[in-house]
């Protein structure tokens, strides 16, 4: 096993926070413009990853209970970021997608832009061989995370 796991499990959790606590700071002046909280553009990041997602699928990805992604998904759409749309590929009409509007689409690609801008800047020093090397070793963190969570 890796010498020091422990520290490298407390650096990659430190890691975590700091980026969390980076984007959070970096789209605070976006999400106040829009007037959506945090958790609602969440919502809008899953969305434009997956293109159409039933509420249910949200509340399990969000990991709260149907109420609270209810209440987001309705001042989502009150603020024209979302829409429901019927299946079109069922033949039950009861089931629904959440989509993103243009509106929401605009957000989405707006808070990229500003994620894309500020990892430029943390990567500006480094060579391309370091950033492929981090790039393998995250997207082998990645293929074991996506293991764990559909099992």
């Amino acid at each position: 096993m890796v010498k020091n796991l422990r520290n490298h499990i407390d650096f990659m959790g430190q890691f975590l926070d700091d980026t969390n606590r980076l984007l959070t700071q970096l789209l605070k002046d976006m999400r106040a413009s829009y007037n959506i909280s945090k958790e609602q553009e969440e919502v809008i990041m899953l969305l434009h990853n997956e293109e159409a997602l039933t509420l249910s699928q949200i509340t399990e990805r969000q990991g709260v209970n149907k109420a609270a992604v209810s209440r987001r998904i309705k001042k989502l759409i009150q603020a024209g970021l979302v829409r429901w749309e019927q299946s079109q590929e069922h033949t039950d009409q009861r089931y629904k997608y959440i989509t993103l509007t243009d509106k929401g689409n605009e957000y989405s690609e707006k808070s990229r832009n500003v994620i894309s801008d500020i990892v430029g800047q943390l990567l500006s020093d480094l060579d391309g061989e370091e950033i492929d090397l981090a790039l393998t070793v995250l997207e082998k963190i990645d293929k074991r995370l996506k293991h764990y969570l559909n099992n």
